[in-house]
C-alpha cells in the first residue's frame, strides 16, 4: 500500500487547501436519498439528474472498474468582497462568491491533471503500478458531497452543503478516483447540532427539511440552472440575486467563524490571512498560512455587486466577452438578463425604467418578459405607456401574459410615491 503523506504534501503545493482519502465502495444512501428526491420532484428541471445517474455517480466502480481509492480535495474559495470605488446609490445586483473570480473548473481542472501526471509517477517509483485514474470537478459523475463526509474532509450541514473545520463549506470539491489502495481517512465527528438558523432564512423556503433541498425553489437554480421563467410567485422573493445565492451559507455560524478565522481587517483596511489554529490536530495535515488563490480573487468586469442598468444593453458578443472566464457565462446573455429585469424589479429604483422599456423589445422572449414583469412592479404613466405599446407589437402568446399580468398589477403611481 502506497503512503499517503507524500500524496497529500503534493496536493498542497499545487494548490489545493484540505486533501482526505477514503474507499471505492459504494455510497448506497446517497443513491438512495437522491433517487428519493428525484421521486418527490425535489430536482425538477434538472434533466440530467436521473434515477440512472444516482445509479452510476454512487458506485465509484462503475465510473472506474478497478476503483479501489478516492482522494478527495478542497480548494477555499473564501475572498473579501471587493471595494471596487465606485457610487453605491445605483442599483446593483449581487453574485455568489464562487463566480466573483475565473471558473473554478478552469482552476481546478489543470491541477487535476497534473496531479495524476504526477501521481503516476509516484506509484511506479514506489510499488511498480501503472496508474488508472478518473478525475472529476462538479461536471462529472460523482456524489462530491458523500465522497467529502465518508473520507472526512467535512460534515453535511442542514443546508446540504459540506461543512468542514476552518474553512466552512467556503470550498470546492473535487475527486481523484484510482485503482491505487491507499490508506483511507475516518469522517469526522461533527454535525450542526441543534441549529437551523439557515432554514429559516432562505427567503423561497427551498430548505423545508434539515438536509433537505428543494431545488425547484433554489435561487441558484433559479438563476442559473432554470433555462425558462422564473416562477411568478418566487420573483419577489429573489432581491437583487442575479447569479446564484450565498444566504444559507452566509447566515451559518461555521461559516462566520471561518470568516472571522481566516481573515482580519486591519486599521488600514486591507486583510491580513492567518494561520488556521488546529488543523493540524489529530491528523497529519499541516497547519498553514491561506492565501486567496489569485484565479479565484474578484475579476475586473464581473465583481461582487456589478450595476444592473448598463448590463441590459450587453450584446451577445460583449456578454461572451465580459464573462468567458466566469462562471457566469453558463446562463448565457438571456438568462443573465432575465435576472436582472427581476432585481430591477425588486429593487424598485425608477431610474431602471427607460432601460427596461429597452429590453422591452430585446431579441430574447425571455427578456422581454421579465422586462414587463419589472415594468409592472415599478409603475408609473411611462411604465404603463411601454407595456401597453408593447402588447400591441408582441407576438409571443407567453410574453404578452407577462404584458397582461404586469398591467394588471402596476398603477400609474411609481414605487415610493403610491
Amino acid at each position: 500500500m502506497l503512503e499517503t503523506e507524500p500524496i497529500k504534501a503534493y496536493a498542497y503545493e499545487l494548490g489545493f487547501d484540505t486533501v482526505r482519502i477514503t474507499t471505492a465502495e459504494e455510497f448506497a444512501e446517497a443513491r438512495q436519498i437522491i433517487q428519493e428526491r428525484i421521486g418527490r420532484g425535489l430536482m425538477d428541471g434538472m434533466s440530467w439528474f436521473t434515477a440512472e445517474r444516482a445509479e452510476v455517480s454512487s458506485r465509484p466502480k462503475a465510473l472506474l472498474p478497478e476503483a479501489q481509492s478516492i482522494i478527495a480535495l478542497g480548494m477555499v474559495y473564501l475572498t473579501e468582497q471587493p471595494d471596487d470605488g465606485e457610487p453605491q446609490d445605483l442599483p446593483r445586483g449581487r453574485i455568489s462568491r464562487y463566480a466573483w473570480g475565473d471558473d473554478y473548473h478552469d482552476t481546478i481542472k489543470p491541477k487535476l491533471q497534473q496531479f495524476a501526471g504526477w501521481l503516476r509517477e509516484y506509484a511506479r517509483a514506489e510499488m511498480g503500478e501503472q496508474l488508472e485514474t478518473r478525475l472529476f470537478v462538479d461536471t462529472g459523475r460523482m456524489v462530491d458531497r458523500a465522497v467529502a463526509q465518508r473520507a472526512g474532509l467535512g460534515w453535511y450541514g442542514k443546508n446540504t452543503n459540506i461543512l468542514t473545520r476552518g474553512w466552512g463549506s467556503w470550498l470546492f470539491l473535487a475527486e481523484i478516483v484510482t485503482n491505487l489502495s491507499l490508506r483511507p481517512d475516518t469522517p469526522i465527528k461533527a454535525n450542526c447540532g441543534s441549529c437551523e438558523i439557515c432554514l429559516h432564512a432562505c427567503p423561497t423556503a427551498a430548505l423545508p427539511n434539515p438536509y433537505e433541498l428543494d431545488s425547484t425553489r433554489c435561487i441558484s437554480y433559479l438563476t442559473i440552472e432554470l433555462r425558462g421563467s422564473i416562477p411568478l410567485e418566487l420573483r419577489p422573493l429573489m432581491g437583487n440575486l442575479i447569479f446564484g445565492c450565498d444566504i444559507c451559507q452566509e447566515v451559518c455560524p461555521v461559516n462566520k467563524v471561518a470568516e472571522k478565522r481566516l481573515g482580519l481587517r486591519t486599521e488600514t483596511g486591507k486583510t491580513q490571512f492567518i494561520a488556521l489554529e488546529g488543523i493540524g490536530k489529530n491528523s497529519k495535515e499541516p497547519a498553514h498560512s491561506f492565501r486567496p488563490h489569485p484565479e479565484l480573487r474578484p475579476r475586473s468586469g464581473v465583481g461582487s455587486s456589478p450595476e444592473l442598468i448598463p448590463l441590459l444593453s450587453l450584446t451577445e458578443e460583449q456578454f461572451r466577452e465580459r464573462f468567458r472566464r466566469s462562471p457566469i457565462k453558463r446562463t448565457k446573455r438571456r438568462g443573465l438578463l432575465r435576472n436582472v429585469c427581476v432585481a430591477l424589479g425588486n429593487i424598485g429604483d425608477p431610474r431602471a425604467i427607460p432601460a427596461l422599456i429597452g429590453a422591452l423589445h430585446d431579441q430574447e422572449p425571455l427578456v422581454r418578459g421579465h422586462a414587463a414583469w419589472a415594468l409592472g412592479r415599478l409603475g408609473g404613466e411611462e411604465a404603463i405607456h411601454a407595456l401597453q405599446s408593447a402588447l400591441a407589437s408582441e407576438e409571443e402568446a407567453e410574453v404578452q401574459q407577462e404584458i397582461r399580468c404586469a398591467l394588471a398589477s402596476t398603477t400609474t403611481s411609481p414605487v415610493g410615491e403610491a
